[in-house]
């Protein structure tokens, strides 16, 4: 299969190199997905920059990518809530990232079916973002029904950290600065 391939870090950004790699093995409770799309975001960038590599010290080379969306193609043995033909997206873990490639195999807990209402290069965007926000939210002891601040909400991150308060919790507060200078704010 073809994948994206980092092979040293570098602080002023380097080249991926795209080739032939072996397919991914599908273990027991894994889910072989045919990636549709991959989600391209800072941190990828971070990554390839090494500055994540105190955390995280990837092994090169490093098939990149983190978050995708696309079709399930096989499952392991123990999968129990997915099958062949079904549209999904997920955040490659931590340790084992690797979504700029045709094929991925991921545990099925790291799953969930696409939505209906959203298209692939739509779905790619969200896992990363979602996984983001919900983390702070736990971070921060967010009360399912309390209020929440949300400051700079015109990026991803704040787009989504609105949107996935505003279903399970009562009033969130978004402020953002105009173009042509002021604020913007609103309850959602």
């Amino acid at each position: 299969m073809k994948a994206a391939i980092l092979d040293q870090y570098d602080r002023q950004g380097t080249p991926l190199r795209v080739c032939d790699i072996p397919d991914p093995t599908v273990g027991p409770d894994d889910v072989l997905v045919r990636v549709t799309f991959a989600g391209v975001n800072p941190l990828d960038n971070m990554i390839v920059c090494g500055e994540v590599k105190l955390i995280v010290p990837y092994p090169m080379p490093l098939t990149i990518g983190n978050e995708f969306v696309g079709v399930v193609e096989r499952t392991g043995t123990q999968v129990t809530r997915f099958s062949a033909g079904e549209r999904v997206y997920g955040r490659m873990p931590l340790d084992s990232i690797g979504a700029f490639a045709q094929f991925v195999s991921i545990p099925q807990s790291a799953l969930e079916a696409t939505p209906e209402y959203m298209n692939d290069e739509e779905a790619a965007c969200v896992p990363l973002t979602a996984l983001t926000a919900w983390q702070a939210y736990e971070f921060m002891h967010v009360a399912e029904g309390g209020r929440l601040f949300i400051s700079g909400t015109t990026g991803s991150l704040g787009a989504m950290a609105v949107q996935s308060h505003a279903t399970w919790a009562s009033r969130c507060l978004s402020v953002v600065e105009l173009p042509a200078g002021g604020a913007c704010s609103t309850w959602a």
